[in-house]
């Protein structure tokens, strides 16, 4: 093992930690209220669409969902973030709009671009999926007249690209301005359109799959609308200006162009799995949906929430040149989001069952769609911690303004997951795709460990040592916990009703929760500790 190759680490300070906790923490709740009112819709997508309609209309949506991931909250932070704190740092208020109105002028364009190409090539579909068929062994499930339906609702979501674009965009500034709130809980407007459209116009249609493309366009249009509002408050009113020889441009361009890269391994990935998962049929698709929309909760809430965090403090350490800062707060995000991901993970691989019941199991969704979701949530769950891991090491390379090497491990990450997808589809069916996402983010994450380890030292310590094997026993404790603790309520309770899953289901996790708190106590785990002494505050 190689020495370090900065001086040695200094904790971060009280301040600093206090700092990113507190954004961290309002990320997270943002977050937090647009995941739950997801689950919501999803609920209500379950309940009122029929399957097929509904697994069409999520194959559609995930193409411009897949575009805006790419181009998004990623580019946001890992591009404009970095151009927009220099020159917050080093311009006056003037000067800064500029910055601003010509970078926005060459995201706008970006996203416009994109969608127009998006619907004009999307009637080559079908002929993507019939490609498949070699490789799943059976023939497309679907007919001539649904594959053309399928293109249509492709072509009328896409326009939703260029809405949640221009509204990502304004992300950057507020994040600079270090107003976490409103981006954090936008998405909600996207979930309450969907929810009063697919009760209020599923009936309107021969195709309920419509009543959801008219609230993306609603939801979009929404949440561009309340986004550039708050930039305008917080930032100044900024247009347009087309100044795409501004420096902020250039600079933007060498920061964006490796990370849409990077970030389309992962979105290929998807989509990947996504067109493998509709050459199964339409209950496949909704199946990886529904366990992917679980999965996405805790890595969303925690795992996203710690990386969205330290990327300005990382930027601002880079920017001082303060190596240990940097090599420390690295440190704070791998333990603070192993210590909130680990145990989800453990209750999502024990509960997956119970959880797809009672929150899905009704209305147009019956056993075998439950039963196809927590096949998918078993094999999902397992990349959790990778998920999340990937996400913060990602974060040390772009506050470094290294983007060519997440790039690189991202673009090979890419090229495993296909070959796995190859390799397991036809054995494994619609499970092997999701064991290939998760087999592909783990190697993902340690290839991208192990190079920052030899590059800038290595981020592991005795105490983060201590926190890790806390936490992973604390973990195996509340698994087992939760295991016993369910099968216990559910023999006295029983699960007829609505009331009596819910029931067995907040039993057995009140119960594991203590043990997991318990054992955190006895054992020391700094982070639950931080987050004991947050709670008792308040």
């Amino acid at each position: 093992m190689s020495e370090p190759k900065h001086p040695p680490a200094q904790p971060v300070s009280a301040k600093e930690t206090s700092e990113l906790s507190r954004f961290a923490a309002v990320f997270a709740s943002g977050t937090m209220l647009s995941r739950v009112l997801g689950l919501v819709r999803d609920m209500v997508f379950a309940h009122t669409i029929p399957g097929a309609p509904l697994g069409a209309f999520l194959f559609a949506f995930s193409l411009p969902n897949m575009l805006r991931d790419m181009l998004g909250e990623g580019a946001v932070n890992a591009a404009l973030v970095p151009v927009f704190t220099a020159a917050r740092e080093h311009q006056d208020e003037v000067a800064y709009r500029r910055t601003v109105a010509a970078v926005m002028s060459l995201m706008l364009l970006l996203f416009a671009g994109l969608t127009v190409a998006a619907v004009l090539i999307m009637p080559v579909t079908p002929a993507l999926l019939a490609a498949l068929e070699p490789f799943t062994g059976k023939a497309l499930p679907q007919s001539p007249e649904e594959l053309h339906a399928t293109v249509r609702l492709m072509q009328w979501t896409f326009p939703y690209l260029f809405f949640i674009g221009a509204a990502v965009f304004a992300m950057a500034p507020l994040f600079v301005a270090k107003r976490y709130g409103t981006p954090s809980w936008t998405p909600v407007l996207l979930n309450i359109t969907f929810i009063v459209c697919a009760y209020g116009f599923r009936n309107r249609f021969e195709n309920p799959a419509w009543a959801l493309v008219i609230g993306v366009w609603l939801g979009g249009v929404a949440q561009m609308a309340v986004l550039w509002l708050d930039m305008f408050f917080h930032v100044g009113v900024v247009w347009p200006s087309f100044h795409l020889r501004h420096v902020a441009v250039s600079k933007t361009l060498v920061l964006l162009l490796p990370v849409i890269l990077g970030q389309a391994a992962g979105e290929v990935n998807k989509m990947i799995e996504r067109f493998f998962a509709m050459s199964l049929g339409e209950d496949k698709v909704l199946a990886l949906y529904l366990s992917n929309r679980l999965v996405q909760l805790p890595l969303a809430v925690f795992g996203i929430a710690v990386a969205v965090a330290i990327l300005p403090a990382l930027s601002r350490a880079h920017a001082r040149g303060d190596e240990a800062q940097q090599h420390q707060l690295m440190l704070f995000g791998l333990r603070q989001s192993f210590f909130l991901c680990a145990p989800s993970t453990a209750a999502l691989l024990v509960l997956r069952q119970p959880i797809i019941r009672l929150l899905f199991e009704r209305g147009e969704f019956g056993p075998e769609g439950t039963a196809l979701a927590a096949g998918a949530l078993q094999y999902a769950a397992i990349g959790l911690i990778a998920f999340a891991w990937v996400k913060v090491m990602v974060q040390g390379y772009f506050a470094r303004q290294d983007t060519r090497t997440p790039v690189i491990v991202a673009a090979s990450s890419m090229l495993l997951n296909i070959l796995l997808n190859l390799v397991l589809v036809r054995p494994m069916g619609y499970q092997g795709l999701a064991l290939s996402t998760s087999l592909s983010f783990s190697a993902n994450f340690l290839v991208l460990y192990l190079m920052f380890g030899k590059r800038y030292g290595w981020l592991w310590d005795a105490s983060f040592a201590r926190s890790f094997a806390g936490v992973l026993g604390a973990t195996a404790l509340f698994a087992i916990t939760l295991h016993v603790a369910q099968n216990g309520f559910t023999a006295w309770l029983g699960a007829d009703s609505l009331a009596t899953r819910f029931g067995a289901l907040a039993g057995a996790g009140i119960t594991g929760g203590l043990v997991f708190a318990a054992v955190c106590l006895a054992l020391n785990v700094p982070e639950f500790e931080t987050l004991r002494r947050r709670f008792m505050r308040r």
